[in-house]
């Protein structure tokens, strides 16, 4: 084996290390406990790595050399967490897209505590440095050296330098745990330094020519819904300049594809009824130069958010297009994303290029679930990627399908032969690559749980595509699926059964789907800081495009409401054929390679050449999120107002500090303030913020699920403001309310009813909206006086406004103070009850504030408005339904929190100009499926920026302007409440009375 003297002193047999268990067990008999449960003595985890075919031993790796591994546990249930994978994943099953929140998968399918401690205290009694446990609740960080890991884990460690001169280590043996923890390991990534990801593309066409500086600013927009950029002329115009011999011209369509185009061809061009953007992450393995996005950006005229966030510190090699490559496999990945998805935000997570660190991002892309789909580009064959890495990372994809994420994996680009890589642009293959002509695979596109992308070439149009030979796929050796899975009755031809599979299942087959990659028909990027464009191809401009659909899925108003498309296997093969475009001619069969099977032709239907196909954009996203069943069917229960948090008395928290800023009250509403402990869906709250020390803004929502982009209401510095909020109730029965300003504040919250699914509840009946009381005008109330400090206004609701006069248990109102004398608040409460400390409207002297409030109707048909001030006001009520406990009402459904609407940023709108007054803007929410026949939305309205004093409207499309308002404003003030509308021919109208205002509508729910 070689070696020093002193390197092999840190070598220890898999004997030796028996031995030392042995003899640290041994104790006096005299002082010995009761006799343990017989220790079966070291067991390996694993199996141990091969060096790779042509490598040559070099130096051991030196025994102070520091290692960075993780100590991956195996799930407390592996079989519980595959089933649950299935069904969240499986249309028409009951769990269906009810997928786990942040943080869940730890404490569902997380290693046990004791599991946890007894490994822990198991390395660290071997001397290793163990971190805290990961958030995925099975993952360890360990540091030690090569010496350490040597002596820990009983393995040698031999140096290697491979035949394209890279160096690295391997350990000689798999890993020894103590026996009674064996079995609860599943791998330790890091051991094995050798070899790294590849990215899947084939580098620059069209050559470095520098781009002359143009006076063309392409000024950035907004990013506009669902509107596919065009690319700017000045680079059209470069790409296509025909005076320099050396750089042959290249056209749109014919030599690359640009966003538009191609988006026109896979039917994926402006997105009907796109709403809030959905956060997309790029998997990279090394630093990009920002001033490519922006060049790309100016060019298309968008304004996609791109953060980068490393993972241990990211990657050290520095940007280098023009010689290693690094750099232009970011600037493909987010580029693409951009173009076809310019309502999306991306995060870049980059890491370093180790087994480790490239485990450690896919972990944290996971564990965060910021983003719902992944996109990546980087992949090595399957035989040369080691099977610890293979296996921590299909079990962190596994987590990513139980959380609704969706991983999105380049297939690679040496056809049929993963392993093949060609050294010159003919093909030739690279003579230092080992198994270049055997039938594999890539990883990590062999895994079940992400969708692998494969090639095709295609010119001028669809219709004319064909497989590309680099299209990666084939049959997995070592990953399997149920024979009833995904891939039931789908056998590529060519299809053999190279993985063993046991009985009830068949190997993996991939690719799933394909996108174009041929470089000769590939993709236009920026590079070189932004001062060079070329074009690139490879699968790994293919799978940004599918990424970029599934983006565009997720953002639809059907998937909004219902949740994120997830792992997508089940549901895309169920698809009809008209879903996709089959691509049925060529093959992957590159004989450079040294391989002339050509077992993998295209053909009709799914083939391991291109899977189903290309897309039919369209197509997919409308019957990826038909797919979804509706949330549960709810009724709602009023109860009278009760306080269940209050940050400035330690109610429904601990403590009587006010919420910091980015601070999260987590609070629990079900068992509490009349709310039954089971069976919610929602909750209907009025929450008030008061003593806020700076501007800011709330979001409410389920608590255990990502932080929408909604919004339920604004503050300024020292404002008291109230809102009604509906709001999803987590699995844990609480809700999230976030403080998302800059400053402190605290908040108070008065559960006023809740959404059911048993028996107890009223449904939902539209009305209005109808003017019930106006005290200004002795409308519901007679005489013009305003209400008087301390005063009680008996408003009859029963048989008013479209409310019958019996059968109905509550009334939705709107309800507005005016004109008040001195500062004060409103406390509605049922007729005939008790009044109670709540409140539902804050004022200061002079302003106008209106709040949503739904209220049970007193046995005498009244409700009661008092004002809790000592000086006079006007009250204005409104109504906007009732509910009734017979069966002619509607039932509501949880959805969102979700951006319908953002006059800003063209979200809803055609431009980005501001409501003009008198002027009405219709809302469409015909999805087509979800809301297309809703009776009626709950929304949250926010108006911000207006000209002038003023207040909107908020009505059911196709019926007369009513004379009603759901907010009211002063000049440059920002003003949010709920709204109860009707639906009517799919839309709802929005009209400001005057000036000009920007205004946003978030869903929270409907009624079906």
């Amino acid at each position: 084996m070689g070696g020093t003297a002193r390197s092999k002193a840190f070598r220890w047999s898999a004997a030796a290390v028996a031995a030392l268990a042995v003899a640290a067990a041994a104790v006096p008999a005299s002082a010995a406990p009761a006799a343990p449960a017989k220790d079966p003595g070291p067991q390996r985890v694993g199996a141990a790595p091969k060096a790779p075919e042509g490598a040559v031993r070099t130096a051991d790796p030196a025994p102070g050399k520091t290692l960075d591994l993780s100590v991956v546990l195996e799930p407390r249930d592996p079989a519980a967490l595959q089933r649950f994978v299935a069904e969240v994943s499986t249309p028409g099953s009951p769990r269906y897209r009810q997928y786990l929140g942040t943080g869940e998968f730890a404490k569902v399918f997380g290693a046990e505590p004791e599991t946890v401690r007894e490994v822990r205290a198991g390395l660290e009694a071997k001397g290793l440095t163990v971190g805290e446990l990961e958030a995925d609740g099975l993952t360890l960080p360990v540091r030690t050296t090569v010496a350490g890991a040597a002596k820990a884990f009983g393995t040698q460690f031999d140096g290697y330098k491979l035949k394209d001169g890279t160096t690295g280590h391997l350990n000689t043996a798999a890993p020894a745990f103590d026996g009674r923890v064996a079995d609860e390991v599943r791998t330790v990534v890091g051991l094995n330094t050798l070899d790294s990801y590849k990215p899947r593309n084939t580098g620059v066409k069209g050559g470095n020519r520098k781009k002359q500086t143009t006076t063309d600013t392409g000024a950035l927009r907004p990013r506009l819904t669902g509107t596919t950029p065009t690319m700017c002329q000045d680079v059209k115009d470069y790409l296509a300049y025909a005076g320099d011999p050396e750089y042959p011209p290249l056209y749109d369509t014919k030599d690359y594809w640009s966003a538009r185009s191609l988006a026109a061809q896979y039917n994926m061009a402006n997105q009907p009824n796109v709403q809030t953007g959905a956060t997309i992450a790029v998997y990279a393995l090394e630093n990009y130069d920002p001033k490519d996005i922006a060049e790309y950006q100016r060019c298309h005229g968008t304004r996609v958010p791109v953060t980068a966030v490393r993972v241990n510190g990211g990657p050290t090699e520095p940007v280098d297009p023009f010689g290693t490559g690094a750099g232009l496999e970011t600037a493909l990945d987010v580029q693409t994303i951009i173009g076809l998805a310019p309502q999306s935000k991306i995060l870049v997570y980059q890491g370093e290029n180790t087994w480790n660190d490239a485990t450690a991002t896919y972990r944290q892309i996971v564990t965060e679930n910021r983003a719902k789909v992944v996109s990546v580009s980087w992949g090595l064959c399957e035989v040369h990627t080691p099977a610890d890495t293979r296996s921590a990372q299909n079990l962190i994809f596994q987590q990513a399908a139980a959380q609704g994420q969706t991983v999105v994996v380049a297939s690679g680009d040496s056809g049929s032969t993963g392993c093949y890589v060609p050294v010159d642009a003919e093909g030739t293959p690279h003579p230092e690559v080992p198994d270049q002509d055997q039938l594999v695979v890539d990883f990590p596109s062999a895994s079940p749980y992400v969708l692998a992308v494969g090639g095709t070439t295609m010119q001028t149009s669809v219709s004319g595509q064909t497989t590309w030979s680099g299209s990666g796929g084939g049959v997995a050796r070592g990953f399997t699926v149920p024979a009833d899975g995904f891939q039931a009755g789908r056998t590529g031809a060519g299809y053999s059964d190279l993985c063993s599979a046991p009985a009830d299942t068949t190997c993996r087959q991939l690719p799933d789907v394909a996108g174009v990659a041929d470089p000769a028909t590939g993709y236009p990027i920026a590079f070189g800081g932004g001062e060079y464009w070329g074009v690139m191809g490879g699968t790994s401009g293919a799978a940004p495009v599918w990424s970029a659909l599934l983006g565009q899925a997720n953002q639809d108003l059907a998937c909004q409401a219902n949740g994120p498309v997830g792992d997508v296997h089940r549901a895309l093969y169920q698809l009809p054929a008209t879903a996709f475009r089959d691509v049925t001619t060529g093959n992957t069969n590159l004989t450079k390679s040294g391989n002339f099977s050509g077992l993998y032709q295209a053909g009709s239907g799914f083939d391991l050449a291109t899977g189903l196909g290309t897309p039919n954009g369209r197509e997919i996203v409308a019957g990826l999120c038909k797919a979804v069943a509706p949330s549960p069917a709810s009724t709602f229960a009023a109860l009278a107002p009760a306080r269940i948090l209050d940050t400035r008395y330690g109610i429904g928290r601990t403590g009587t500090a006010p919420v910091p800023a980015k601070g999260t009250v987590k609070l629990k509403v079900t068992g509490v303030g009349g709310v039954p402990a089971s069976g919610v869906t929602a909750v209907v709250m009025n929450v008030t913020a008061t003593a806020p020390a700076g501007p800011g803004f709330l979001i409410a929502y389920p608590s255990g699920t990502t932080r929408p982009a909604s919004s339920n209401m604004n503050w300024l510095k020292g404002e008291t403001v109230p809102n009604l909020v509906t709001v999803p109730v987590g699995k844990d029965g609480s809700v999230d309310l976030y403080n998302a300003g800059g400053s402190t504040t605290h908040l108070i919250a008065d559960i006023s009813g809740y959404f059911t699914t048993g028996t107890e509840g009223s449904t939902y009946v539209p009305k209005g909206p109808a003017r019930i009381l106006d005290t200004r005008n002795a409308i519901g109330r007679a005489g013009t006086s305003p209400v008087a400090g301390k005063g009680t206004v008996s408003l009859t609701v029963a048989g008013a406004g479209g409310v019958p006069a019996t059968g109905a248990t509550a009334v939705v109102l709107n309800v507005t103070a005016t004109a008040p004398t001195s500062n004060g608040h409103l406390i509605a409460y049922p007729s005939g009850t008790t009044r109670p400390t709540s409140s539902n409207i804050n004022w200061l002297t002079g302003q106008t504030r209106p709040n949503a409030v739904v209220l049970p109707i007193g046995a005498d048909g009244k409700v009661n408005l008092y004002n809790a001030g000592s000086g006079t006001v006007h009250f204005i009520a409104d109504v906007f339904g009732y509910y009734t406990a017979g069966a002619e009402g509607s039932t509501f459904h949880t959805a969102g929190p979700a951006r319908l609407l953002d006059t800003r940023y063209a979200l809803g709108t055609s431009g980005t100009t501001p409501l003009k007054g008198g002027t009405p803007l219709a809302l469409n929410l015909n999805d087509g499926h979800t809301l297309a026949n809703a009776k009626a939305v709950v929304l949250n309205v926010t108006a911000t920026a207006p000209t002038t004093n003023g207040f909107l409207t908020v009505w059911p499309d196709g019926t007369t302007l009513p004379n009603a308002s759901n907010l009211n404003w002063t000049t440059g003030q920002t003003t949010a409440n709920l709204v109860t509308v009707p639906v009517v021919n799919g839309k709802i109208d929005f009209r400001a009375n005057t000036g000009t205002v920007h205004v946003i509508a978030d869903l929270f729910g409907y009624y079906s």
